[in-house]
């Protein structure tokens, strides 16, 4: 691209998309290797330079390029670095008072699930998806839908009696598949 700066830095912020691409297909490389050396993570140095690009493209017509869009552009990736790395520090603080104060019978269990890293609510969502389609809708329209089961009885044109077995499936089911946060729940609903 033959633009001079200040005719790049408007062009973007008078949204142009074509600068905005060259952009992004001049700096992603090298921010992404720039952001490695925070992160240690491929996947999360990506995310970091996504965030910034997209921040720039919502931003373009406020942002005040002091410096050149290289030196903007790598101080925005090594603040949001150092960001990452201060949310892995409290994190790593937080889960460190957990372990330390919790009865010891939980420490197990929650260092697990702590250490693989899992996803409550990515597991709560295939625990839903493994209900049967009746028991799964009956259960949403009670616990998220807020209905109570005589109205979900009328509204599936089914007994309250249904209602009440299909929910004490889902729950049992729930419950077997979430096993392994249930001592998680119990700390922390203890101690909040």
């Amino acid at each position: 691209m033959e633009y001079t700066e200040r005719a790049i830095i408007q062009r973007l912020k008078e949204g142009d998309k074509v600068v905005f691409e060259w952009l992004f297909k001049e700096y992603y490389t090298s921010l992404c290797i720039y952001a490695y050396r925070f992160t240690g993570e491929q996947a999360m140095s990506e995310e970091l330079v996504s965030s910034t690009f997209a921040a720039i493209w919502e931003k373009r017509k406020e942002i005040n390029f002091d410096t050149s869009i290289r030196s903007y552009l790598f101080r925005t990736v090594h603040n949001k670095g150092l960001n990452h790395l201060k949310h892995l520090k409290t994190r790593k603080k937080y889960e460190n008072y957990l372990l330390d104060h919790l009865p010891s019978w939980t420490e197990g269990v929650i260092a697990e699930q702590l250490q693989t890293g899992g996803d409550l609510r990515q597991d709560i969502e295939k625990a839903l998806q493994a209900l049967p389609d009746r028991c799964r809708e009956i259960f949403l329209l009670s616990r998220f839908g807020g209905k109570k089961y005589h109205e979900i009885a009328t509204l599936l044109n089914i007994s309250p009696k249904t209602v009440e077995t299909q929910m004490s499936i889902a729950l049992r089911k729930l419950r077997h598949n979430l096993r392994h946060w249930i001592p998680l729940f119990i700390v922390l609903h203890h101690f909040t």
